[in-house]
């Protein structure tokens, strides 16, 4: 489209906006029925998204500076076979068995911005994952993942809305750590923070096995 035509097509549509805005003003029962109809429509979605927070709120525990939301240890089953015990912070146990020579932890992080900082809600997490991985890429990409699914599904997943479509006044945030090695013996402390995970061997044979890892 020309500029000549884009001016001519712009205009037409001004005037037309102009008029019935002109219009409304003539009739101010009806601009004012608008109103409180638009009004009451932003009053429901508001109060929609707020229940929305709230359910998503009962799924997720409070996040306050750097605290400990799990212990992982790992025995030794068979060659690059695991049994890994999770201990959580709220005492749930979960022991899987997981194939590869290392360990990852995933954490769903949720942050609150805008009215919801000034009522101070503390940020959130939720385990999300663990998961085995091989040291070979030629493994990884060719021999059985396993992973584990820590919390249920909730509906609607507001952490997942905002990461498709940016939501007002909530912050999804991955928590991911990085991998670590599974070695028989091995106990770490599983660490968050709003930024993040960090993972803490807590026994010698978790502080030899990063300790050969770096090398």
């Amino acid at each position: 489209m020309s500029h000549v035509l884009a001016t001519i097509v712009l205009a037409a549509a001004g005037a037309v906006l102009v008029i019935a805005g002109l219009l409304f003003f003539r009739h101010p029962g009806w601009l004012l029925t608008w109103l409180k109809g638009m009004a009451v429509f932003g009053v429901i979605l508001v109060g929609l998204y707020v229940l929305v927070i709230a359910v998503n709120l009962t799924s997720y525990h409070s996040l306050v500076g750097m605290q400990t939301v799990a212990t992982i240890s790992t025995q030794r089953q068979a060659d690059q076979i695991w049994q890994v015990t999770l201990n959580s912070d709220d005492g749930v146990s979960t022991v899987r068995t997981l194939q590869g020579d290392q360990w990852q932890i995933d954490v769903r992080i949720i942050r609150f911005s805008g009215p919801l900082r000034f009522l101070d809600i503390a940020s959130g997490y939720r385990l999300d994952q663990l998961s085995g991985r091989y040291t070979s890429l030629e493994q990884e990409r060719s021999s059985p993942r396993t992973s584990v699914t820590l919390s249920e599904a909730i509906w609607p997943d507001l952490w997942q809305w905002d990461r498709e479509i940016n939501l007002p006044f909530v912050e999804a945030v991955d928590g991911n750590a990085t991998f670590m090695p599974m070695r028989d013996g091995a106990v770490f402390d599983v660490k968050l923070s709003s930024s993040g995970l960090v993972s803490v061997p807590m026994n010698e044979q978790a502080r030899a096995a990063v300790q050969f890892w770096n090398q």
